[in-house]
């Protein structure tokens, strides 16, 4: 359980940063309807974690996952339908804030919907997408609207089920290879996350895809952990994976890096050597099937694109309007200690409403990326690291990934990573006691002087100070 020590601990941590930012920065300060959703955010997570990991303790597994799920979907339902109107009345329309992707996404389901109607559905990959990437989620979207009558609303709320049901996937991700209580905190955590409530809200691909990573894990590390080989499992485990090159094709070769070392660096206490070689032989298979044609040539263009990818992104981060002309100084050497921590919270009015309505949720992740450093410094000490190799491979596989990008402080693309990351923090606090414990108030401290700083950098970016 979150002992309430450290919730209490977080949510003042968050008080005195942000009045340490209205402070310093009062010009600028943060729109009070922003500090309404942020302090919500911070509260509600760490307040209701260590609550609802005290209520829940002593459940059995069957009726933890069915509290989890249920719980999770009636806040998910409760904030789909709030927000909706509240983007309604905030920007006319049932998106967010200087919308682009998810109006893009949107317009394009229903153009595959007018497509296949009109028969010429096959204009969509020959002529318009050329390729795999990216088209999972209109594809997604125009599945749904065919039967709910093009809907907005419906779509988001079979997103909510599908992030409840994330929630019950990382938290048998985490129990299995972690324990009990792991599993309990982890499922709770993500239950309460700000993060995956708000995309909910949002119409972009992040719910599903994270669904989707999820579900690829768990069902691969359910797999590798079973006694006997499971030959129809394994053709579950290879259709998720196909399903990822649909999202994010970076992603997807992540979570197969993960799958293949963990067959190869695993321990003998969670796969045997003769299932071990069978399954090592199915999924090389289904691999050399899979990376060819098409999707090898996607793989090819992105790693050849890696090498310029976040020197221009920085570059026109730090040369378009509004914006921060100290960017294009970041590097990987800088962005590589952060990704673990996190996107840092904005406090400060910049007009990037998004990323203001959210600093609360940065924040508490901030904070709770203590428990995820802890559990991977207490698997190292324990010498227990082969014993979870996939959960670790996928998460570090993607951190590096996003590290090298132009994207490694942004909230959205870390979205991936969080039911590992989940998984970890679960771990570090069931692992906490008085000696570590004592770290987590000189970790607060500095978060608290990351975000003045960060908060800084932001406006005297542009000029604004």
């Amino acid at each position: 359980m979150l002992p309430y020590w450290f919730s209490k601990r977080a949510i003042f941590a968050y008080v005195l940063a942000l009045t340490a930012v209205q402070i310093a920065f009062v010009s600028s300060h943060l729109p009070v309807l922003w500090i309404v959703f942020g302090l919500a955010e911070v509260a509600g997570f760490f307040w209701f974690s260590s609550h609802l990991t005290r209520r829940w303790a002593d459940l059995p597994p069957r009726a933890l996952g069915r509290n989890l799920f249920r719980s999770a979907l009636f806040i998910r339902v409760i904030y789909v339908v709030a927000i909706y109107y509240f983007y309604l009345a905030m920007t006319g329309e049932p998106f967010e804030f200087d919308a682009a992707d998810s109006k893009g996404y949107h317009g394009e389901a229903l153009w595959i919907l007018d497509l296949f109607a009109s028969g010429d559905f096959g204009d969509y990959f020959e002529t318009y997408r050329q390729g795999f990437s990216d088209s999972g989620h209109p594809l997604w979207l125009a599945l749904v609207y065919s039967f709910t009558f093009r809907s907005i609303m419906a779509a988001r709320l079979i997103g909510a089920v599908l992030s409840a049901w994330t929630v019950v996937l990382t938290w048998r991700l985490a129990r299995r290879n972690f324990g009990d209580e792991a599993g309990l905190i982890a499922g709770v955590f993500a239950l309460l996350l700000p993060t995956f409530i708000f995309y909910c809200g949002l119409h972009t691909k992040e719910t599903v895809m994270v669904f989707f990573l999820a579900a690829f894990a768990e069902r691969a590390d359910d797999l590798l952990r079973r006694p006997h080989v499971a030959i129809s499992k394994v053709a579950v485990v290879v259709f998720l994976g196909l399903t990822l090159f649909f999202f994010r094709t970076v992603l997807a070769v992540a979570a197969w890096f993960a799958l293949f070392s963990a067959l190869v660096f695993s321990s003998e206490r969670v796969i045997g050597g003769s299932r071990r070689f069978a399954y090592a032989a199915w999924f090389l298979v289904a691999a050399l099937y899979l990376f060819s044609g098409r999707i090898l040539t996607e793989v090819e263009f992105y790693w050849n694109y890696s090498t310029g990818n976040q020197a221009d992104r920085l570059e026109h981060m730090a040369t378009r309007e509004e914006a921060n002309r100290y960017a294009n100084y970041g590097t990987a050497v800088i962005f590589a200690p952060l990704v673990v921590v996190g996107p840092l919270p904005a406090m400060v009015e910049t007009g990037q409403p998004n990323a203001m309505m959210i600093n609360g949720a940065n924040f508490a992740r901030n904070a709770w990326a203590y428990f995820v450093l802890l559990g991977l410094v207490l698997l190292w000490k324990r010498r227990a690291l082969k014993r979870h190799v996939l959960v670790l491979a996928a998460l570090f596989a993607y951190l590096a990934i996003l590290a090298l990008s132009g994207f490694a402080l942004s909230e959205r693309f870390h979205m991936p990573a969080l039911p590992f990351l989940l998984a970890l923090a679960g771990y570090g606090v069931a692992s906490s006691d008085r000696r570590n414990a004592r770290y987590f108030v000189p970790w607060l401290v500095a978060i608290v002087t990351l975000t003045i700083a960060w908060n800084w950098f932001k406006l005297a970016g542009r000029g604004m100070i």
